[in-house]
């Protein structure tokens, strides 16, 4: 809980950490854009490289087949070095690692949403609802590119069909939660 004296460690912690690492580029020359650009890339490679990587391992301990890799064009158009130059993220092609990133844009931004509702409601005290509101946050905070991605109408964007995976995905991850929470 908020009021609770611990709970200012996990503040202490999670701001010395992001302070540290922001000074750290700092220190170098590299400004905010580029450090907050970094800790989303941390973001997409936790929820993407990183999983499929783990999966693709444990598949082959076990002998079974694994997906493989694909290579894709890098050939530039016009319309992609300008999205480029002005910081778009690339999301034109279908991939399956956009979906679990998709997925979690798509929780915390639901959960942010809730969390407004439950707070209009009462139903719940602000002091349990006020970090986890705080995490759905800096969640969507984080997920801003992919936001984007999904309301583009350019070739750059989450192609659809990643976005209705995904929905469906946030959806059962919902009604999981609802059904667990009611027993």
């Amino acid at each position: 809980q908020v009021s609770d004296p611990w709970f200012l460690l996990y503040v202490f912690v999670f701001i010395g950490a992001y302070g540290e690492d922001l000074l750290d580029f700092h220190s170098t020359g590299v400004t905010f854009q580029k450090w907050w650009s970094d800790q989303r890339m941390w973001l997409i490679k936790g929820l993407s490289s990183f999983l499929f990587g783990s999966i693709e391992f444990f598949f082959k301990s076990f002998g079974i087949a694994t997906l493989g890799f694909n290579l894709t064009s890098k050939v530039l158009d016009e319309d992609q070095s300008k999205r480029y130059e002005q910081g778009s993220m690339e999301f034109g092609v279908p991939s399956p690692l956009f979906v679990p990133l998709t997925t979690a844009a798509i929780v915390n931004l639901a959960a942010f949403a809730w969390g407004h509702v439950e707070v209009f409601r009462g139903s719940h005290g602000l002091e349990g609802l006020l970090m986890q509101m705080f995490i759905a946050g800096f969640g969507i905070a984080n997920c801003i590119p992919i936001y984007e991605g999904i309301i583009r109408s350019d070739k750059g964007k989450i192609p659809t069909k990643i976005t209705l995976v995904s929905t469906f995905i946030a959806f059962a991850f919902y009604a999981a939660a609802y059904v667990t929470l009611r027993n």
